[in-house]
């Protein structure tokens, strides 16, 4: 159901939620008989995938306690648009998920897509159309769907001082351009707002054929951002033959050219699974990098470093991005990891 909305009622309904706005002619209050509960899946149709359009997502957790809710995009045929994502919220939390299909259109094209939302406890969502062009502004609400969102792997556990964001099971297996699959994947999870003490990123990557133009290169692991390069909890690459290193940066609230460097002797075994986090502990003033040889079960080497900053804040409608491989050619050094596949992305964010 889309319906069009002023851009001050927008404004309202932005910030503060549909759950604590006015009730407004043609808008949908939250009354016990239109609240999602837990176990329940909700449907957002009529979302609209392309450049002229951005797609905005709102969740809300109705409970008073923690929730966590699982998100699936589709196109309108049933095709997923990136992997099945967890995000933890807190009580009575409202979080936006700015411009959601904004690194997908590249992939899947212009297209009509939907979302399903599923939560283990009360909750909602809504959507909201972005017209670039004439600045019109829709509501789209949600329907009852029938079929749960699926996850695809076991979801780690999220500890009880930190709020989460996953993508379980294997998230993406980069091929040559022009695709697909694409060199370069990408996982975006809404960053909740707060004053950040701590971020902590971990995920798996099983090494595949190094790059044969240049195997001493340097094949990205995951770069780990919110909103955009200037704030980087952390980066990593694994560099072949002739160089065996694991290579990372870090640092916010910088320039590219001012982040820090932590370099360490590391020879990655093709077939091998590593078990890599990346943990950014500002108020312990502790950074490190953790990477373990899931096959040996040792830990194959650490990068240890000191964060830039104390605190940090994150925005309202911030997000977390990680991308995973490169492409060919764009910049020297940075190489292509065909074949390799990564999975299990799990972030914990830690607030004061």
């Amino acid at each position: 159901m889309i319906r069009t909305l002023s851009k001050l009622l927008l404004a309202t309904l932005f910030v503060a939620g549909v759950a604590h706005a006015k009730v407004a002619t043609g808008i949908p209050e939250i009354t016990p008989d239109s609240v999602f509960h837990g176990g329940q899946t909700l449907s957002l149709h009529g979302l609209t995938a392309s450049p002229e359009t951005a797609t905005h997502l709102t969740f809300m957790n109705l409970a008073k306690t923690g929730n966590r809710c699982s998100l699936a995009l589709t196109t309108v045929d049933g095709v997923r648009m990136g992997p099945v994502t967890t995000l933890t919220l807190k009580p009575l939390e409202s979080r936006p998920f700015l411009n959601v299909f904004e690194h997908m259109i590249k992939v899947y094209g212009s297209t009509e897509a939907q979302a399903t939302v599923s939560c283990s406890q009360d909750f909602y969502a809504y959507g909201l159309l972005a017209d670039g062009s004439t600045g019109r502004l829709d509501l789209v609400a949600p329907v009852e769907a029938e079929d749960s969102v699926e996850l695809p792997a076991a979801v780690p556990e999220c500890p009880a001082t930190a709020i989460c964001s996953d993508a379980p099971g294997v998230v993406y297996v980069p091929g040559p351009p022009p695709g697909p699959p694409l060199p370069v994947g990408r996982v975006t999870f809404p960053a909740p707002k707060g004053i950040a003490k701590r971020f902590l990123l971990s995920m798996n990557v099983t090494v595949g054929p190094w790059y044969a133009p240049e195997p001493s290169g340097k094949h990205l692991i995951y770069w780990f951002v919110i909103n955009n390069n200037k704030d980087m909890p952390g980066l990593l690459y694994f560099l072949g033959p002739n160089k065996n290193e694991a290579f990372a940066r870090h640092g916010l609230q910088l320039t590219h050219p001012q982040k820090l460097k932590v370099i360490r002797p590391f020879a990655a075994k093709v077939g091998h699974t590593y078990h890599v986090v990346n943990d950014y502990d500002l108020i312990r003033k502790s950074f490190s990098i953790t990477i373990t040889d899931m096959d040996t079960g040792e830990v194959a080497v650490a990068l240890p470093g000191k964060p830039n900053l104390q605190t940090y804040t994150i925005k309202a409608g911030s997000k977390y991005l990680v991308d995973m491989g490169f492409y060919p050619g764009k910049v020297p050094t940075e190489v292509p990891s065909y074949g390799w596949t990564y999975a299990d992305v799990h972030i914990e964010t830690y607030l004061k």
